[in-house]
């Protein structure tokens, strides 16, 4: 009987809870529906986020590379220019342009005696004269040598190989001895007959082809 009062009686005073209850349940469920729906449109404004910003970015990136190859363009037209007025009046040596960098391009013959690896006293006054130009810059500096493809006869040097690298060594030597350039930024290449700039099948394209180049590279 007493149980049934509880159960069914209008006057049980804790009636209350059973609607306090159910309010609850709503206000959790509101709350988690609420939540779910939060949760996915940050999804979405990320997303947004990130397809708003990332082609910016990658624009910016793009202009800021565009804008430092212009610059780096034009240092070396400005350099090649200042090369091209100071050694005018020299017709043993000629500067020219390419993607790689700037090339003072020398004759062999105003280097070295034919065969020989050992530079010529009147040639070191240009090898300085180079140097000063090229000191104060960071631009690394390659000396490569280059020969004709007639095969060499001498004692000394078994091939045109070993005649321009050493011929492109000798120099190298002779401006960090001097202290002209800063042996960090120097290095040396010997191709021999192997990239030849001329025909070598005449004597004017064999001329040409034995040189020595000097090549300051662009910085990028």
């Amino acid at each position: 009987m007493k149980n049934d009062y509880y159960s069914n009686s209008k006057d049980y005073i804790n009636r209350w809870v059973v609607s306090y209850a159910d309010f609850v349940t709503m206000l959790l469920a509101l709350f988690m529906v609420m939540y779910a729906i939060s949760v996915q449109d940050s999804k979405e404004l990320s997303n947004i986020l990130k397809k708003t910003f990332q082609p910016q970015k990658a624009e910016i990136s793009s202009t800021i590379k565009q804008k430092e190859l212009i610059e780096e363009s034009d240092k070396n037209e400005e350099l090649y220019k200042i090369l091209k007025e100071k050694f005018s009046n020299n017709t043993s040596l000629s500067v020219v342009k390419e993607s790689r960098g700037t090339i003072i391009r020398i004759n062999d013959t105003m280097l070295f005696d034919e065969g020989s690896a050992i530079i010529k006293s009147d040639a070191k006054y240009t090898l300085e004269k180079i140097a000063s130009e090229l000191k104060d810059l960071k631009n690394p500096i390659i000396i490569e040598g280059h020969t004709d493809s007639t095969p060499i006869q001498n004692d000394k040097f078994p091939s045109n190989w070993e005649l321009s690298t050493a011929r492109a060594t000798n120099i190298i030597k002779y401006l960090t001895q001097q202290d002209l350039i800063s042996p960090k930024r120097l290095s040396a290449v010997g191709y021999g007959e192997y990239v030849p700039i001329a025909d070598n099948t005449q004597s004017s394209g064999r001329a040409k082809n034995r040189r020595v180049d000097i090549i300051v590279l662009s910085s990028k």
